[in-house]
């Protein structure tokens, strides 16, 4: 059976439970690593995990029983880019394939021409305003974004993931108000309550795909892992491929 070392922050009380419930029916078995954090550095734009890559990769099983590493966190994915995230998770377990939030969102994106988005994120100004750079980097226009840790005080991750699913539809409601025509709407970040059915209802309700940071990663997962079945399942549930295709 295939197998996914999972990297959870140490303070995400909930993308954990969340990746695996998005795993749950594929043929693949998720082992699960958390890692800690300097919070003052990410919070300024950099990431630096505690007390470093090859010690937080070397808790996961051996490199036999896994085929992909999933970092499970969007802002640090931006803070660092794609290319370096890939290089530091390789040079503490080579051989392997690697995801991310922010990787998995792009590749989704591009596999399926969402070109303009809306953007809906928890984090504080420098991680906000780097979003839309790190979009466009990859050919992917932020026409509208908003941030929604100063007006409901978001500080931790527990806050983030305490924030209602009606909040973040009123919140994406008035985004596409503002920005339309979108291609798709993205909810950035792991922290964040929100499951494959939520977005699956959203986007009905929004008449509009709604992405999210788990769900993107678990979709690109199982695109690495081969198991195409229940990769375009995923996307057909988000209104991203219709059936049958």
């Amino acid at each position: 059976m295939k197998g996914i070392g999972l990297i959870t922050l140490s303070t995400d009380p909930v993308g954990e439970d969340a990746f695996k419930a998005e795993m749950a029916g594929s043929p693949v078995r998720v082992f699960t690593t958390r890692t800690s954090y300097d919070e003052a550095d990410h919070q300024a734009g950099g990431f630096t995990p505690i007390p470093d890559w090859p010690t937080v990769l070397g808790t996961l099983p051996p490199g036999n029983l896994i085929d992909v590493i999933a970092f499970s966190c969007t802002s640090a994915t931006v803070a660092l880019g794609n290319e370096t995230l890939v290089r530091l998770l390789g040079s503490a377990r080579p051989g392997l394939r690697y995801t991310s939030p922010g990787i998995a969102s792009i590749a989704m994106m591009q596999r399926y021409k969402v070109k303009r988005i809306a953007l809906l994120t928890p984090y504080g100004s420098k991680l906000h305003h780097a979003m839309p750079p790190y979009f466009s980097r990859y050919g992917i226009e932020v026409v509208a974004h908003h941030s929604l840790a100063r007006p409901l005080n978001l500080v931790t991750d527990e806050d983030i993931a305490s924030v209602p699913l009606n909040r973040i539809q009123t919140e994406l409601e008035s985004l596409l108000a503002a920005a339309r025509p979108v291609d798709a709407l993205f909810v950035s970040c792991a922290a964040f309550s929100i499951q494959r059915s939520n977005l699956a209802q959203m986007e009905v309700a929004l008449a509009c795909p709604v992405l999210a940071s788990v769900n993107s990663m678990a979709w690109h997962t199982l695109d690495l892992l081969g198991e195409h079945t229940y990769r375009d399942r995923m996307a057909v549930e988000l209104g991203l491929l219709s059936a049958g295709l």
